[in-house]
């Protein structure tokens, strides 16, 4: 393991444990969505990408609930030979699968695949950003390798005790960065 995989894991560590201890989190959620529905990257999305959170992460159900309810086409990402694919899906009822991950997934069937080509906005989680719009995710690369060469804007969602305020996060040539961060008390461009 090299230097930078060794201060990634530090970073991953000591982040999901603030994020785990994070206070309020209906709440700020509830601010970090009254920001994006504002916003004017998703009001003109038609197709709208987003993924059901994790327990410690932004809450993601009233953003997918509302985007549904004004007409927008919701696709949530699967992980399937370690590429992210998108399904159309009607309602947080629809039914899902936990991945090996712990996120619930759609069902992989092929009548609700979505082709990513046509996605207009990507929600994207983080374990942890910094100020210049950088993510560090579990490691795997997932959206990173799916924003590689795609013309679709992205707006991470986290909770500002998430951003490094001080420091950036060590980077390779394949990280890439997010358009935007919205955060309950910040958007950072």
């Amino acid at each position: 393991m090299n230097n930078l995989d060794k201060k990634k894991r530090k970073l991953r560590k000591k982040y999901l444990k603030i994020r785990t201890k994070i206070n309020n989190k209906i709440e700020k959620s509830d601010i970090i969505f009254n920001k994006i529905i504002m916003m004017e990257e998703y009001n003109n999305a038609k197709v709208i990408a987003i993924y059901k959170n994790l327990a410690s992460e932004v809450d993601t159900s009233k953003l997918i609930e509302y985007s549904i309810l004004n007409n927008k086409i919701v696709v949530l990402p699967r992980v399937k030979d370690n590429d992210l694919y998108f399904y159309k899906i009607s309602s947080l009822n629809d039914k899902y699968e936990k991945s090996k991950f712990g996120v619930e997934e759609p069902l992989d069937d092929k009548n609700n695949l979505f082709d990513s080509q046509n996605i207009d906005l990507i929600i994207i989680p983080g374990i942890c950003f910094d100020k210049q719009r950088n993510r560090l995710g579990f490691g795997k690369g997932y959206y990173d390798r799916f924003l590689e060469n795609k013309n679709i804007k992205s707006i991470a969602i986290c909770f500002d005790n998430q951003i490094l305020k001080y420091r950036k996060i060590p980077i390779t040539n394949t990280d890439i960065k997010v358009d935007k961060i919205v955060t309950e008390r910040s958007i950072y461009l």
